[in-house]
């Protein structure tokens, strides 16, 4: 068994093995599916290795009634971008609250006194690790698809090697770049993953990471309007659709390491 197939599997340990699809919406740029929650996911596009489905390929409601476990699975194992997609959102949405608790607020800002002097890495491109590194922060933004001032993942040895803190998305979980991401990261003090692809379950603490910055609906009209019309960035979302949260395998103790690193 492979290293995301052994992690994904690890995940759904969790997960309510009753629970049956309910409902499936797809937008844009997010998908939301209910099981007894909802619970969404980035719809990936153009991911490298990846199929993007054509026409009426794009069909999901043969899946809702179905087992959701099961159905997350399979949805995980396949190699087209919107099933890869539906399945993170059905795994989420089946996975329990929290049990150590969560602190709220965005995952990066937690981190930003670190940030302003320790050199971090951020795994995708985040609107805020730009500004910051317009500031002078020691940041750097390592992209498949770099924008200027970003630095492309095949040439970023170098950055990632030095980096004290890492940051990325729960697309380096789909896409199965989170193990190249570890091993690429020797300096990390603390890696985060974040953002409202990422699983809550605290069975990614045994492969490398420190922080999961998760993301909830707390209001699915808000957030379905929202994505209707094109909405992407969560930054964007109606007040009250989303809330961030952070949960950690010591969750007591983590504002204390959060604060040693800033010093």
């Amino acid at each position: 068994m492979g290293y995301y197939e052994e992690m994904i599997r690890r995940i759904a340990v969790d997960a309510d093995p009753a629970a049956t699809i309910e409902d499936i919406r797809i937008y844009v740029n997010w998908v939301l599916v209910k099981t007894g929650k909802w619970s969404l996911s980035t719809y990936f596009h153009n991911m490298p290795g990846f199929i993007d489905p054509i026409g009426m390929n794009a069909w999901m409601g043969d899946w809702i009634g179905r087992p959701a476990r099961a159905a997350a699975l399979e949805l995980l194992a396949s190699r087209e971008n919107l099933r890869r997609s539906v399945g993170m959102a059905c795994l989420k949405s089946l996975l329990p609250e929290p049990s150590g608790g969560t602190i709220e607020g965005g995952a990066m800002e937690l981190f930003e006194p670190a940030i302003a002097r320790l050199p971090s890495c951020f795994i995708g491109y985040f609107k805020t690790a730009a500004l910051w590194r317009e500031q002078g922060y020691p940041v750097t933004i390592v992209e498949l698809f770099p924008r200027p001032g970003d630095v492309h993942w095949d040439e970023a040895d170098q950055a990632l090697r030095d980096a004290e803190l890492v940051f990325m998305t729960g697309l380096t979980v789909v896409n199965e770049t989170l193990e190249a991401v570890i091993r690429r990261t020797p300096s990390a003090r603390m890696r985060i993953l974040m953002g409202p692809t990422v699983p809550a379950s605290p069975a990614l603490f045994n492969y490398g990471l420190d922080v999961l910055g998760i993301t909830s609906i707390d209001d699915v009209e808000l957030m379905s309007g929202y994505a209707l019309r094109g909405g992407g960035s969560i930054a964007n979302a109606p007040a009250g659709a989303l809330r961030s949260l952070n949960m950690a395998k010591d969750l007591d103790g983590l504002q204390e390491r959060i604060a040693a690193l800033g010093r």
